[in-house]
């Protein structure tokens, strides 16, 4: 599925009919929606070898890039993007496997703290440069210039979905 032709042809029909349609900005978000399918379908397929999906791979790097390789389990939810409930499936198969483990946070019970453990650090250390690869090469045909502007654009239209300037 990695064609966006039909989508641009659908959206161009759309603008036809209705003038005022937001086209290049639709564009946009459906083109988004595109890249990160292709991307997350691309890495879920280099990830099989290792018995990992997706999401299990994001908390694995999450926690790799965290202070003390430690997160709180709503840290880890929001970073993610994942739902709490999505978020405590992976984490019981990672938990399971090794890789990472659950304790109670010093001075509040009801807080979880997860962290990873040298299975997991091993693992994900194996998995980092394999999956940064695949995005060099897919990202090999920009210059580092327009890949900070690419990344400057990204960030504008956060902060505009988010409420800020």
């Amino acid at each position: 599925m990695s064609d966006f032709g039909p989508t641009d042809q659908r959206l161009r029909r759309v603008k036809a009919r209705m003038p005022d349609f937001a086209v290049d900005a639709m564009r946009l978000v459906r083109m988004t929606n595109h890249l990160q399918k292709t991307f997350r379908d691309r890495t879920n397929a280099l990830l099989k070898k290792f018995d990992l999906a997706d999401s299990s791979y994001t908390v694995l790097a999450i926690l790799y890039g965290s202070v003390d390789e430690t997160a709180s389990a709503s840290e880890l939810s929001e970073t993610c993007h994942e739902k709490p409930a999505n978020l405590t499936r992976v984490c019981d198969e990672l938990v399971a496997r090794g890789l990472i483990v659950r304790r109670p946070k010093p001075g509040d019970r009801r807080a979880v703290m997860i962290s990873l453990c040298d299975a997991g650090r091993e693992l994900v250390e194996q998995v980092i440069p394999e999956v940064s690869n695949m995005v060099g090469e897919a990202t090999a045909g920009f210059t580092m210039d327009e890949l900070r502007q690419l990344s400057s654009l990204y960030a504008r239209l956060l902060a505009s979905l988010n409420g800020r300037p």
